[in-house]
């Protein structure tokens, strides 16, 4: 009798980590960095916006992180994906990176993730060397039902994931989790659920260990990619700030127009100088929220001096810019 044939797949997994804005896809994704086990982890982010942040907070934890082009991983960018994951592995045959034994897409927030791993693996060249890995998406545990309930993209995200974590647990109390919980049962009855906080994150073997690789169980899989789909009116613009913020003045501005105008400010998040402190401010928010400010130990090269990038609805650059030229005349 003849020996079976192995099964182990020895390709390198793809995982996707999505969710909708601000659901703490980039705090999440730190923090298994930061696991020894993930260390032979290449990551690839892609973020909706004119100027890239959440790719400096990576690095804090993982030199091995890669921004693609400003634009939608599910739409504008899904070759410049498939070029870099084809890139890497020639990058690891000449002995010019270090071999790895994942990779982790952080999409935007607005992304679909099943145009991704459509893309990826109808590549042939890719599927030699890549498999399809999880789809693991967060949800945000204050704002993850409205998110659901308003917009296409949240329920799609939820829809195709293989494991959601419910994010910011230790800010809402526990009915508020347990309905958001029945309101993604509602959505993806199979999906498994992990609840996270700031103190208490999942681990790397929670998510990875209980791994189900991506199956066209979701939807066939096509010749074409499949196009994007996005809420209508979503548009995304950078501010400058090219002067040093007073930060007291700055945040009262910043929690007055999310408190007047949080509906339509999906989320804003930006890099600022500020008055007293030489350390670069990451500035983050989300619909009515202003999160803890933190910090970068020193400018980006070729990064501007000051910027603030809002994905909004029915909202101008201009109003805003206005907006926070009125705020620095009084501050002044």
């Amino acid at each position: 009798m003849q020996p079976a044939a192995s099964t182990i797949d020895d390709r390198i997994p793809i995982h996707v980590l999505t969710g909708f804005l601000g659901s703490g896809k980039t705090t999440f994704l730190r923090h298994l960095l930061g696991e020894p086990d993930l260390a032979d982890t290449a990551v690839i982010i892609n973020e909706f916006g004119e100027v890239g942040l959440d790719h400096l907070l990576v690095r804090e934890v993982s030199e091995d992180a890669v921004l693609l082009s400003s634009g939608c991983l599910c739409c504008a960018v899904r070759d410049d994906l498939v070029s870099t994951l084809a890139d890497l592995l020639a990058m690891v045959r000449r002995g010019e990176v270090a071999p790895f034994r994942r990779v982790v897409v952080e999409t935007t927030g607005l992304a679909d993730p099943a145009p991704i791993m459509q893309a990826v693996m109808s590549d042939l060249q890719l599927r030699r060397g890549y498999r399809a890995g999880s789809i693991v998406t967060t949800v945000d545990g204050v704002s993850g039902i409205n998110s659901i309930g308003n917009f296409a993209e949240a329920v799609q995200q939820v829809a195709l994931a293989d494991c959601v974590v419910i994010t910011k647990s230790d800010l809402v109390e526990p009915w508020r989790l347990d309905a958001l919980g029945q309101e993604v049962g509602k959505v993806n009855p199979q999906v498994r659920q992990l609840v996270s906080s700031r103190t208490s994150m999942p681990s790397a073997a929670d998510i990875f260990d209980h791994e189900e690789s991506w199956q066209p169980r979701h939807f066939e899989m096509a010749d074409t990619p499949m196009p994007g789909r996005h809420s209508d009116g979503i548009e995304t613009f950078t501010v400058e700030v090219t002067r040093e913020v007073d930060w007291p003045a700055f945040v009262d501005w910043l929690e007055l127009l999310l408190a007047g105008r949080g509906q339509s400010i999906l989320r804003v998040k930006g890099l600022l100088p500020v008055r007293g402190d030489p350390r670069p401010v990451v500035i983050h928010g989300v619909q009515h929220v202003v999160y803890p400010p933190e910090y970068l130990e020193r400018w980006p090269e070729g990064m501007p001096r000051g910027w603030l990038v809002f994905i909004a609805r029915n909202l101008t650059r201009t109003a805003i810019e206005n907006s926070l030229s009125s705020t620095f005349a009084a501050a002044h």
